[in-house]
């Protein structure tokens, strides 16, 4: 089980690419796919890992449709993020020790 969860820090190369096109501006994932070569499908995944883990942000947009629109959150913030997510992360593994012993 853990080791799962530890897997789920691990950043792709296509995730890297997407966090890094995000700190330069904010785009859809469409404009995202077209820039970085992959689907659409695939980058809504990545996009999805990169909210889980706490590196980028999205908000509603309405023009004429409804969509999300990403940025990512400045290095020091993101890192805090994931640093929080490790925390947690250990302290279940701490209880899950416990119950073993």
């Amino acid at each position: 089980m853990f080791t799962k969860k530890i897997k789920n820090f691990e950043l792709t190369h296509s995730e890297i690419k997407i966090y890094s096109l995000l700190l330069k501006e904010e785009l859809t994932p469409r404009q995202i796919a077209k820039k970085v070569g992959l689907s659409e499908r695939i980058v809504r995944e990545k996009l999805k890992h990169l909210l889980e883990l706490g590196l980028i942000e999205r908000n509603l947009i309405k023009q004429g449709w409804l969509g999300y629109i990403y940025r990512a959150k400045n290095p020091k913030e993101a890192l805090n993020s994931v640093f929080f997510k490790m925390e947690e992360l250990l302290g279940l593994l701490e209880e899950e020790s416990k119950k073993i012993l």
